[in-house]
């Protein structure tokens, strides 16, 4: 049976390098909420780093109903990182029906980016993606500070200490190999941020 984790309001700001693991800004169990869609959960597994990135202190990683049922393919790290308590399940209510339909017909994306973008303008939070089509809906509903992908989330992996640059690197050409339509990048994207 699926488990439902009614949403907290944590802090659901803006998604910057410079924040990750650091304790300016962070009260308590304050936390920045990034809603993953199925591209960018499949990259961070086909890139063996999923574990690492939803392990990035000041964070907490959830994903709607549609995305777990259109990640098949991945279903036993899905799982594994629900019982680890690594990722947890959007609120289900939160999205009406109607509003959903609307939403897609006005969007034309898939189930799943499309309850990602709904859920995350509802609670104000960010959102993981990396389909090209649906960051540009992502982009003018939530605002660009609202959005990372793969990249941008193995960029804060390293910021946190969790991945080195190399393994970063790594990481991200096993998901290119592996399917992955990412940008063309060099190992020296992959550096510990000035910050």
């Amino acid at each position: 049976s699926a488990c439902w984790i009614p949403v907290r309001r944590p802090r659901c700001g803006v998604v910057e390098r410079s924040r990750v693991g650091s304790r300016r800004g962070q009260r308590g169990n304050d936390r920045v909420i990034v809603i993953l869609d199925a591209s960018t959960l499949i990259n961070l597994v086909n890139g063996e780093v999923l574990a690492e990135v939803l392990s990035i202190p000041g964070m907490e990683f959830q994903m709607s109903a549609a995305v777990r049922a259109e990640s098949k393919s991945i279903a036993q790290a899905i799982d594994a990182a629900i019982a680890a308590g690594r990722v947890s399940l959007v609120d289900a209510s939160l999205i009406s029906a109607g509003a959903f339909r609307e939403a897609k017909r006005q969007m034309q994306l898939g189930d799943g980016e499309t309850e990602c973008i709904l859920a995350a303008a509802l609670i104000g939070c960010a959102m993981g993606c990396d389909d090209r089509a649906a960051r540009k809906h992502a982009r003018q509903r939530l605002g660009a500070d609202k959005l990372t992908g793969s990249i941008g989330l193995l960029r804060m992996s390293i910021d946190a200490g969790l991945l080195s640059p190399g393994a970063a690197f790594a990481g991200y050409g096993l998901m290119v190999n592996r399917g992955g339509y990412l940008p063309q990048l060099t190992s020296s994207d992959f550096r510990v941020s000035a910050s």
